[in-house]
């Protein structure tokens, strides 16, 4: 039994190897971490690629140089780019970034290559996601892939306090990062999306299991880190089979339904088209697929809808198509995703709902405004979605930037955001208060 450390990563014991000459398939384990120190794989000549992995200053700039110092060693000042955070391609698949130790290879072998994992435990079980690995150490334990997750831990070399500045605390604990999807929205803006991650598609999975084969790379992960091996020319693509997460009891949730929470014992599988997305600790429900909805525009139904909710039914939350108001009860906020039906209380008033507040150590952090790069993603990429905390909040936030994106809200009886959307996309009408960009039919 080993424990090992990698310098972004998460402390873990492993047992067990693959047989030696094995390097392109096998059973493993992951951790996570973010440590922001400069990647292994941000060297020049470590392996036979066109370019080593990109590497950024310490606000998140790229750098020309693959020669410039580590910035966890005194005074470097390279560090791990944010466009390396993992991202949601759909419901089943997701693209990312580790550092790896394979039994029975190398870091020249390793440098760049890309694995598929298909998480064998947890609540992503069936699951796949495709890696690209930017990141070794000699302190790995054989066939262990640590996730590179912004906030899941930065080690002891707390690089990213040194990256960034500010109280260590605002990443959470060293090895294992920070403990809620709230304190995301802590971490520098670049990073945010990263650590969204975790808690939505990942479900907060605790070091789950996989089983991995090496793939050709997708372009997508070689376009965004910049690398690609000379042996590995073609870009990859991965069509995975449709799986189910790992459900607690038979039977199948309906849109707007109830599907996980730390004391939830119901169904977990959702109806096609949703997935099950996190509220808050306590409730995860069924939403519409941003994966599916990205690659088919939503389309204006001739059939027509309720104009009124009943009980239990949902009555509101970004994108929801259907009824504002509720027959006999109450539409009650929960977040800017989901507000739903429910009883009036005794007195006639709304039910109070109860969240969970930001820690106040989190509340000021030390950066602001200062990013102005966008992450390099490939064509079709979409962020991770930066929900806010469940609490109550009437006024709808303001959109970022010039365009409302794909799929972004762009108009609506309160909406304060942009109502312009992006070169290519109309904003359509769905009601008064809501209107959204969509691709032109």
């Amino acid at each position: 039994m080993k424990s090992f450390l990698l310098s972004f990563g998460f402390t873990v014991l492993i047992t067990g190897a693959l047989g030696v000459g094995s390097a392109t398939s096998g059973d493993g384990t992951t951790t996570r971490g973010w440590s922001c120190c400069k990647n292994s794989c941000s060297w020049s000549n470590k392996a036979a690629v066109n370019s080593p992995v990109i590497s950024c200053d310490n606000i998140d700039n790229l750098l020309n140089s693959p020669a410039r110092r580590d910035g966890c060693e005194s005074g470097g000042g390279s560090y791990a780019c944010s466009d390396l955070s993992p991202w949601a391609a759909s419901n089943d698949l997701a693209y990312g970034y580790a550092g790896v130790n394979i039994a029975a290879s190398n870091e020249s072998a390793w440098c760049c290559s890309c694995y598929q994992l298909t998480f064998t435990s947890g609540p992503v079980y069936g699951k796949k996601m495709v890696v690209q690995v930017v990141n070794t150490g000699t302190d790995l334990g054989n066939n262990q892939f640590d996730l590179a997750i912004p906030g899941g831990g930065q080690g002891d070399l707390q690089g990213c306090t040194k990256e960034f500045g500010g109280s260590a605390d605002l990443w959470g604990a060293s090895y294992g990062g920070v403990a809620h999807r709230e304190d995301c929205n802590a971490l520098p803006e670049p990073l945010k999306g990263g650590c969204y991650w975790r808690f939505d598609w990942f479900r907060n999975a605790d070091n789950p299991t996989v089983s991995w084969e090496k793939v050709v790379c997708p372009d997508a992960l070689s376009y965004v880190s910049g690398c690609r091996r000379n042996d590995d020319p073609v870009g990859g693509k991965v069509t995975p089979t449709p799986t189910k997460s790992a459900p607690i009891e038979s039977g199948t949730v309906s849109q707007g339904g109830q599907c996980g929470g730390k004391t939830y014992k119901g169904p977990t599988v959702c109806v096609g088209g949703t997935v099950c997305t996190y509220v808050d600790e306590n409730h995860y429900y069924c939403l519409p697929d941003p994966g599916s909805t990205r690659t088919t525009p939503t389309t204006t139904s001739q059939t027509p809808v309720a104009t009124i909710g009943q009980l239990w039914d949902q009555c509101g939350g970004t994108g929801w198509p259907g009824p504002f108001r509720c027959k006999d009860s109450t539409c009650v906020y929960f977040s800017e995703y989901w507000s739903q039906c429910q009883p009036e209380s005794a007195s006639g008033q709304q039910p109070v709902v109860t969240t969970k507040a930001q820690t106040s150590t989190r509340a000021n952090p030390p950066w602001g405004g200062q990013w102005t790069r966008p992450h390099r993603t490939w064509p079709g990429q979409v962020s991770n979605p930066a929900k806010p905390s469940t609490t109550k909040n009437p006024n709808p936030p303001a959109a970022t930037g010039q365009y409302a994106q794909l799929y972004d809200q762009c108009g609506g009886k309160t909406w304060a955001g942009s109502t312009q959307c992006a070169p290519g996309l109309k904003c359509v009408y769905q009601d008064e208060w809501y209107s959204q960009c969509q691709k032109p039919v």
